[in-house]
């Protein structure tokens, strides 16, 4: 399983993973996975934003060491990381999708 280190805005660096965990906080998005991937495609400039922000909140919270809410996940992330968190996203996703995992015993936090 791949990771990616990044800095958060408070100096913390974070490793992240693409988890069941993640999955769960994705599927929580209306219409789950699929409609996600389809609004992503969506030439709405908002909406491709909504999607982004829903993915980093998914990839934050799931991989932080404490519960966070939308706002706290998504504020933590420094702009220059975000595209970079998106492609590691899109390239882990269908390895996720396919529950090609090591488990972990790691206690992670769920909102």
């Amino acid at each position: 399983m791949k990771q990616l280190e990044i800095e958060l805005k408070t100096g913390e660096n974070l490793i992240l993973e693409v988890t069941p965990l993640f999955l769960e906080y994705v599927q929580d998005y209306e219409g789950g996975i699929e409609q996600l991937q389809r609004d992503s495609k969506s030439l709405d400039e908002s909406k491709n934003m909504y999607v982004a922000n829903q993915l980093l909140y998914a990839i934050i919270a799931s991989n932080y060491h404490k519960s966070l809410t939308y706002g706290q996940a998504v504020r933590l992330v420094k702009i220059e990381d975000m595209e970079r968190i998106i492609s590691f996203i899109n390239e882990e996703l269908p390895n996720a999708q396919e529950n090609k995992f090591v488990q972990t015993n790691e206690t992670r936090h769920r909102m």
